[in-house]
């Protein structure tokens, strides 16, 4: 039986169930209503999914810092002095904003990232509906951290803390800040970056700091004329965490697959999302998108919701039991956990997708 040890990741968890219970509550009494049931549903699913596969993903990236770090680092660092810690978060949120910016103009990195745009709603819940495809690219991009010498320690806990700060401004419920928009990233100009309204395409990328999007002209304020409107262009119909996932992948490898040319096929990931071969590669304007949905408008049938719920808290207690019991386990064991987990959320997911169509039809 594997060892169990309580680690601040499992904290990190009923914390974040607790904040999504508090606002949803507290906005029943402000008389907003910011939640949708299957879609908070499904973000909270899609979050849990990510870190059965992300937990994994996470060790190859904190193994590939820490050997490249006592390779190259250049320098030695006081792990007792602010300074360190200051500079590794200001350095650590930097590199983030080109990871985040990167996720959005680079269609193969976009496809990693997609899934965490894909919910209509902002909110708390949307907040962990994270990708479980981007541990993949996204280390490479902190390295200069490791070639500083920044201890692998020190790099974990400002990663952490970049991660943690990033949820509290997935909310609707909180207005302009005054002089702290110009300085951190808060709820005001987050919602400008979930938007797709057509001023919010591919702005405000930044994780703690807004700094870095001032400085490259990438920050846009939020427009009190214009209500944002979150979620794709191209919504998905789906349910399904895993299909969140892939489905963009899938668009990419059939759009590859009919280019006629190595060019305009390799253009298909690693040009700007918008990329065409006929050259036209400028986003099409919101208006051109329909303004409802059917598929979102029709009424969740009870058993999906019972189902998806049920779904959730099984998987929560899951989760809680893998993320302290992994480090006692093998590595093969690990993936066929995660792998086991991911399965049964894409067999779920189906059925979700499947009974909501099923109620559109009739």
């Amino acid at each position: 039986m594997p060892e169990f040890v309580l680690s601040p990741n499992i904290l990190v968890v009923p914390i974040l169930i607790v904040l999504i219970v508090l606002e949803f509550g507290l906005s029943r009494l402000m008389g907003r209503s910011v939640y949708s049931f299957q879609d908070s549903i499904t973000s909270i699913n899609i979050g849990i999914m990510s870190q059965f596969v992300n937990a994994t993903g996470a060790v190859i990236s904190a193994f590939m810092y820490a050997v490249i770090e006592m390779k190259y680092g250049t320098f030695e660092w006081n792990l007792a002095s602010p300074v360190t810690w200051i500079f590794a978060l200001l350095l650590y949120d930097f590199m983030y904003y080109w990871v985040h910016r990167t996720g959005h103009e680079v269609n193969m990195f976009w496809a990693a990232h997609i899934t965490h745009h894909s919910s209509d709603e902002f909110n708390f819940s949307t907040a962990l509906r994270q990708a479980s495809t981007g541990f993949y690219f996204k280390w490479v991009f902190y390295m200069p951290l490791a070639v500083l010498g920044i201890p692998v320690q020190v790099f974990v806990v400002v990663g952490l803390i970049d991660l943690l700060y990033q949820v509290w401004v997935h909310t609707r419920l909180v207005g302009r800040l005054g002089w702290v928009e110009y300085v951190l990233v808060t709820p005001s100009n987050h919602r400008v970056h979930h938007g797709k309204n057509d001023y919010c395409i591919d702005k405000n990328y930044g994780g703690i700091f807004c700094t870095w999007d001032r400085l490259f002209g990438t920050y846009a304020d939020e427009r009190v004329e214009e209500p944002i409107v979150y979620g794709l262009k191209k919504k998905l119909h789906s349910w399904n965490p895993v299909w969140s996932n892939l489905h963009y992948w899938s668009e990419m490898f059939k759009k590859a697959g009919e280019q006629d040319n190595w060019r305009n096929k390799l253009m298909c990931f690693f040009a700007e999302p918008a990329w065409s071969a006929d050259g036209n590669s400028a986003p099409k304007p919101l208006a051109q998108f329909p303004a409802t949905d059917d598929f979102f408008a029709s009424r969740t049938p009870l058993r999906v919701k019972l189902s998806g719920l049920a779904m959730t808290l099984f998987s929560v207690g899951l989760l809680v039991f893998y993320l302290g019991s992994k480090q006692s386990m093998s590595a093969g064991l690990q993936i066929f956990c995660a792998t086991a987990a991911v399965c049964s959320f894409a067999f779920v997911g189906y059925f979700w997708t499947q009974g909501n169509k099923k109620e559109l039809q009739r």
